[in-house]
């Protein structure tokens, strides 16, 4: 008998150590990322001569995890006379998808606008230094799929333990990689038979966040770019019957929020007849600006 239970030992021993370890996965990769913009190498240079053809491009790589359709993703270089350069102000566009990160893609899609030469034929005394900038703009979308617990204050009291309203809601991949992140989601009752949401969305990428509605060209506009800086639009998407509340007074599941200083707190909230476990999705919607620059020298000849 002492030998069957040594065998036995030894042989749960091994079973419990070639089991795989446990894999927990996440529904996002994450980031605060969304679509950037680079010059390419030497396109231009940093030094070059006077009446020199020197060719212009960008590279633009989707680092988020939505996907942006052709002719959606626009950019253009602005910050000199383009005039002056031989260059065009016109945003010119993708020609294909840009796919965000995925399961199946670890970094997002990438590809090169072509601006043509540029050739600056102004007088120059020995050298001259400029800036050159480009700017990307697009339109975006951050989601997300938060655990929350449904539960009314008579339940609490009551001492219900199928799940709890305290701590934050918001963990690794629950949100979705973008530009606009929600930073933080808790809970509290509201009244007897209501629970609460309350949700911080941040501006926590590197450029400019702008009303879903507004195209690239408009942006360029002062009182449009202005009118309509830092808004958005937040979606419920379930559960169904949560409603919010927006800065027009309308109490609803999809409405315009605007950040204040990057940040914005929108509370929701849904009436309770039970206690479980849910998910709360949640889209945001708006178009977003980067930016990127490079200083050349343009040498006399």
């Amino acid at each position: 008998m002492r030998w069957i239970l040594i065998a036995i030992l030894v042989l749960f021993f091994i079973s419990g150590c070639s089991q795989e370890p446990t894999s927990i996965s996440s529904t996002f990769i994450g980031g605060t990322e969304g679509i950037s913009v680079t010059f390419k190498d030497i396109a231009p240079p940093s030094e070059f001569n006077q009446g020199e053809d020197v060719a212009v491009k960008v590279i633009l790589k989707n680092d988020g995890e939505y996907d942006v359709v052709t002719g959606n993703a626009n950019a253009k270089i602005y910050g000199i006379n383009v005039a002056d350069f031989g260059l065009s102000g016109d945003y010119k566009s993708n020609v294909g998808l840009l796919r965000g990160m995925g399961e199946f893609l670890e970094e997002g899609g990438e590809q090169e606008i072509n601006f043509g030469n540029l050739n600056y034929n102004q007088e120059v005394t020995n050298s001259r230094d400029f800036t050159i900038r480009s700017k990307v703009c697009y339109p975006y979308q951050t989601r997300a799929e938060i655990g929350v617990c449904i539960k009314s204050s008579t339940s609490e009291e009551a001492g219900e333990t199928i799940c709890s309203l305290s701590g934050e809601k918001v963990i690794a991949g629950s949100v979705s990689g973008a530009p606009i992140q929600i930073t933080s989601l808790t809970q509290e009752t509201r009244g007897s038979n209501q629970v609460r949401f309350d949700i911080m969305i941040e501006n926590q990428g590197g450029g400019n966040v702008y009303s879903e509605d507004v195209t690239c060209d408009e942006l360029d506009d002062d009182m449009i770019r202005l009118n309509n800086n830092d808004k958005l639009t937040l979606e419920v998407l379930s559960p169904l019957d949560v409603l919010c509340s927006f800065r027009s007074g309308e109490d609803s599941s999809v409405g315009e929020i605007e950040l204040d200083n990057n940040i914005e707190k929108v509370s929701c909230w849904m009436d309770v007849e039970d206690v479980y476990d849910d998910i709360l999705k949640i889209r945001l919607k708006y178009m977003y600006t980067d930016t990127t620059s490079k200083d050349i020298t343009i040498f006399e000849i």
